[in-house]
């Protein structure tokens, strides 16, 4: 059994699908300890990388299957799964301009090396998130800075594919 973290194509680290078939990518700032095959095989991928990482990876994956469950209330079991279904989680924006998923880019780190498009919209209120085409700039995957209006609004326009339905501009 192979671990769901491997080098891709551009020798970086990433977690889940392919992120060139994968639905949504989220790109992040710093990769977390990963579960050994051994640690995986026990107790499964996400619950070992939980496990090992604690509270603040318990937060990450909970906002990105809250994101991308196909339908909300199965948001736990989906967390569990994503990985292995149509999720990618990478540590590095190379090679982002050629994926044909939503790409989320997380956190202020990353924005900072894509910035955001004059022509995103806003998304949200207190807490935002700009959207184009199929690119999210979003807040660090933590409720302080992500709440769940934020994962509502978000995850209403992913789901309609229509990115900009739900954000409006300033």
């Amino acid at each position: 059994m192979s671990t769901l973290m491997e080098k891709n194509v551009s020798s970086q680290p990433m977690m889940g699908v392919c992120p060139r078939q994968a639905e949504y990518v989220f790109v992040l700032p710093n990769p977390p300890i990963m579960p050994t095959s051994k640690d995986e095989q026990q107790l499964g991928y996400v619950p070992t990388l939980i496990a090992l990482n604690g509270n603040h990876w318990r937060k990450i994956v909970t906002i990105i299957a809250k994101l991308t469950a196909p339908e909300l209330d199965l948001w736990r079991q989906w967390r569990d799964e994503m990985l292995t279904n149509n999720v990618a989680i990478v540590f590095s924006t190379g090679h982002t301009d050629k994926l044909t998923g939503k790409v989320f880019f997380v956190g202020n780190e990353v924005r900072g090396q894509v910035p955001v498009p004059d022509e995103a919209l806003v998304c949200g209120e207190r807490h935002i998130a700009f959207v184009t085409n199929n690119r999210i700039w979003c807040p660090y995957l933590d409720y302080r800075q992500f709440p769940n209006v934020l994962v509502d609004e978000l995850r209403q326009s992913i789901q309609n594919h229509r990115l900009e339905s739900a954000c409006f501009t300033c």
